[in-house]
């Protein structure tokens, strides 16, 4: 994306921001110091991190990472479905794009989801070939993808780029609607690395839509990639 197309989506994203939100600098930045001084004790000595699983939600099980990936994953802005099968996935996914006006998908070409091209297809959204080029990928309206794993504490994403699953798809569209089985949804970092015997050519963590401060510590919502993630977690 060049730089020309970033600036562009700030000055949209500030423009449709309401009035109250946009904080002068000085007072974001006094905001961001106070935060980073809350972590700190009176000593002056950060907190030992803790071994200890992170808590659940209220009422679930201490352990149970579907449950504390769908409260993480809205804590960073993520909208989850939990879903019981593939094709209520894709009876969903059809509908989202319906109701966002998709036009053009950008999608994995994967195993996995052909149900769901399938039903997206039929709701009358063309979706480009797996090798379509970084600017027809940009000009989608929303990007399908499948997902290799969830991080339940962080609530993150983890895709692994391969062959007819190209990357820029959860990168470069303003929507992006991933597929997550719940039984790829790990409790922690450590617990994926354990799992991961060979790194694949690219491995991309998503933990929310795009965002950046850059510009007077203004946050700002899809600078650099989505503004939306949509993820259908997968029960059965």
């Amino acid at each position: 994306m060049s730089r020309q197309d970033v600036l562009a989506r700030i000055r949209a994203a500030l423009a449709a921001a309401p009035t109250a939100a946009r904080a002068p600098a000085a007072e974001a930045l006094a905001a961001t110091v106070s935060e980073a001084e809350a972590l700190v004790p009176a000593h002056g000595v950060p907190p030992e991190p803790s071994n200890r699983a992170p808590h659940g939600p209220a009422g679930a099980p201490a352990g149970d990472p579907v449950a504390l990936f769908v409260e993480r994953s809205h804590q960073v802005g993520v909208k989850v479905e939990r879903v019981a099968s593939i094709a209520a996935a894709a009876v969903r996914v059809a509908t989202i794009c319906a109701g966002r006006g998709v036009r053009v998908a950008a999608a994995w070409h994967d195993h996995d989801l052909a149900e769901v091209l399938s039903a997206v297809r039929g709701a009358g959204v063309a979706v480009l070939p797996a090798d379509a080029s970084p600017a027809e990928v940009a000009a989608a309206d929303a990007g399908i993808t499948g997902a290799d794993w969830g991080i339940a504490e962080s609530g993150t994403l983890v895709l692994a780029s391969r062959p007819g699953r190209p990357r820029l798809a959860s990168l470069l569209p303003a929507v992006h609607v991933a597929v997550l089985r719940a039984d790829r949804i790990l409790l922690d970092l450590a617990a994926l690395f354990a799992r991961t015997a060979g790194m694949p050519s690219a491995l991309t963590f998503v933990s929310g839509p795009s965002r950046s401060a850059d510009i007077g510590f203004t946050p700002v919502l899809g600078a650099h990639g989505p503004t939306e993630v949509v993820v259908l977690v997968v029960e059965g």
